[in-house]
Order: C-alpha cells, then structure tokens, then sequence
C-alpha cells in the first residue's frame, strides 16, 4: 500500500510536469552540467550553435528558417550596445570568454501585466534577436557570494511569488513580466558552489511552443559584481519537437519521489 501511494505521488508529479508549465523553461545550471541543456536540443536532432563572447556587442546564430541572423547585447538602463570587460574565474573554475559586467544596484522597471515594478532591472543586460529564437544561454559569474539581505517590497513579493530576501537571478522574455529562476539565501543555494566550490553557472532557457525575440537578464543582489557572458549558446528546434518541458525543479521532485519507490521496496524486501 505505501509502495502504491508513492508511485501514485510520483505519476502525479510527472503528469504536473509534463503538462501544466508554461515556456520558456529556465535552467539554473553548474557549468559542468550545461550538457543537460544541450541534451534536451540535441535530442530533437537540432544543433547547439555557439559563439564565446569577445569584445563585440553582436554575435551570430542561425534562425528557424536556417537563415543567418544576429542578437545584440545592450545595457536595459539606456538601450547602449554593451562592453565587455575581460573574463571571469572563481575557484579554478573559469567561463570561457570574455563578460558584461552587472553591477546590481537600485533602478525600477520590469513591469508587466500590471505588476509592480522590480528594483534592479535596469542595471542588467537586453538580448535582442534580428529573428525568433526558441533556445538561448550563457554563463553567469560571481552570483551568491554575498549581498543576500535585501528585502524585497512586499508588493513584488506578493505579485511574483517570490522570497522576501536572497540575491536573486531574475529573467523576462519578449518585454513580458520577469520570472524569478534563481534565488539565493547563501552560497550553497548556487549550483557551483557545492560541486566545485565555484561562483559560476549556467542560466538557459527552452521554449517548446514558441519562440521569442528578446531576453532582459538582470540582479537584485545589490552589491554583487555579477557578470554574463562566457559563451552564448543557441539553438532553433522546431516547434513541438521536445513536447511540454518540465521544469528542472519539477524534476527533482519526481526524483525523490522514485527515490522513494526504491526505499520503500527495499524495506519491504528486507
């Protein structure tokens, strides 16, 4: 019987899943794992164009339609084309170009919908694509190493859905409302840290019903460095080739939950 009622716990979350997220999918990755991106393109029989960030501010990928197209990098603050400003390592773990520099720090904006404001917005970074995308990421670093104790407004709590503190990744597509993907209360909320003692990661994003044409990126840790960059990865896969995504937390808990299936029977078999 209980054995039972945690495969039923799981098929509910698996069902969950598969059917009730809305895309695009965010993923929050350590850099060694950046092939769990790939794989879920690579597994529609789609390629993963990359191009490692140098000192421009445009770099090239490939459309929907195989065409050549281009996405610019611009400051969210004053539309400016974006500078780099070298690489970045932490713990021996380096990304592998050059970065744009965040800088969280106080400026409002990211409203959509009717939501409220976010503080941070625009100290952060604006991707815009010549022609739809449908899968985009890139390399974060120096996020959650310190800067955790800001508080929130209660309005963007409640509208978001979201922490009253942490230093948090925050992710808006196509000039619509910001998501929350990554927030963190200390150093071992980062995917880095805890395998490598790393202050890097991996933000991308899939979207398996459409496509968009535009990505604001941004932080609220005020206080943080924070940079982007390393290289950008793309990818056009067609529409409904990989179904509903799951959200990778999502995934994890129907993780636990099997996990739970393989306790229970060994249990009983003991």
């Amino acid at each position: 019987m209980q054995i039972q009622k945690i495969l039923a716990t799981a098929s509910l979350l698996v069902l969950t899943a598969t059917s009730a997220v809305a895309a695009p999918v965010v993923y929050n990755l350590s850099l060694p794992n950046i092939s769990t991106f790939d794989s879920v393109i690579t597994g529609t029989g789609a390629s993963v164009l990359t191009a490692q960030v140098t000192a421009a501010s445009s770099y090239n990928y490939v459309d929907l339609g195989g065409n050549p197209a281009t996405v610019t990098v611009t400051r969210t603050s004053n539309g400016a084309l974006a500078t780099t400003s070298g690489g970045y390592s932490s713990n021996g773990q380096s990304l592998s170009g050059n970065v744009w520099n965040i800088n969280p720090s106080a400026g409002l904006g990211g409203a959509a919908g009717g939501k409220p404001d976010i503080n941070g917005y625009t100290s952060g970074l604006t991707f815009t694509f010549s022609s739809p995308v449908n899968a985009f990421g890139f390399e974060i670093g120096d996020w959650a190493t310190c800067c955790m104790g800001g508080t929130r407004s209660a309005a963007v709590q409640s509208a978001y859905g979201v922490a009253a503190t942490g230093s948090g990744l925050w992710i808006a597509f196509d000039g619509g409302a910001a998501t929350l993907p990554a927030n963190a209360l200390s150093a071992n909320d980062h995917p880095g840290y805890p395998a490598a003692r790393s202050y890097t990661n991996f933000i991308g994003a899939i979207d398996s019903s459409g496509t968009f044409s535009k990505v604001t990126f941004f932080g609220d840790g005020f206080g943080e460095f924070l940079v982007a960059g390393g290289t950008l990865r793309f990818a056009s896969v067609a529409i409904g080739s990989v179904g509903n995504l799951p959200e990778p937390a999502s995934l994890a808990l129907v993780g636990l939950a099997l996990g739970g299936v393989a306790l229970a029977r060994r249990r009983k078999s003991a």
